[in-house]
């Protein structure tokens, strides 16, 4: 792969020219050991230019042209659950699964940190994670409306939630 100076676009090695802009690339000399930027004849053993100290990206390149395997760039595609570098942390989503499964807004918040991910894999964990907080809620609105949680524990949490652990009698 070679990157163009004028436009910045990536192409093959095998044009000459930039398919984007047509700028035209300088040749690659033959002799490996020459330097493509400054044409200074190097010894065989260096992997550097001795004067500018450019890399010789070809030393043994044109040697083993048939034995050398081309280079191909593929964009990482998260499969399988495999979290790849640069992907969400998978303690991230066991983390937002715990506080989802306490009922916390920490969960709730967490999801919706996933969601907001490239990652697939993390944006399911975290539509996963909403809908268990989601659940609670509702079970919550559902027992409240039945009567079946006493006024006395709803005003004990919510004193909890305010950090006020004094009028807790157990």
């Amino acid at each position: 792969m070679r990157r163009c100076p004028q436009c910045g676009a990536t192409g093959d090695d095998i044009y000459g020219f930039c398919i984007k802009c047509g700028y035209e690339f300088q040749k690659v000399p033959q002799d490996s050991q020459i330097c493509p930027l400054c044409g200074f004849k190097n010894p065989d053993e260096a992997d550097f230019c001795v004067k500018c100290g450019t890399p010789l990206l070809f030393k043994n390149q044109f040697e083993n042209a048939e034995k050398v395997k081309p280079i191909v760039i593929q964009k990482s595609v998260s499969t399988g659950g495999k979290s790849n570098s640069g992907q969400t942390s998978r303690l991230l989503i066991y983390i937002g699964y715990f506080f989802s499964i306490m009922g916390s807004i920490i969960g709730l918040i967490i999801g919706l940190y996933l969601i907001t991910r490239k990652d697939p894999y993390a944006k399911k964990h975290g539509y996963i994670q909403m809908a268990i907080v989601l659940f609670y809620l509702v079970l919550l609105v559902v027992l409240l409306k039945a009567g079946l949680i006493p006024p006395e524990i709803i005003a004990e949490y919510k004193q909890l939630l305010a950090g006020n652990l004094t009028a807790i009698n157990r």
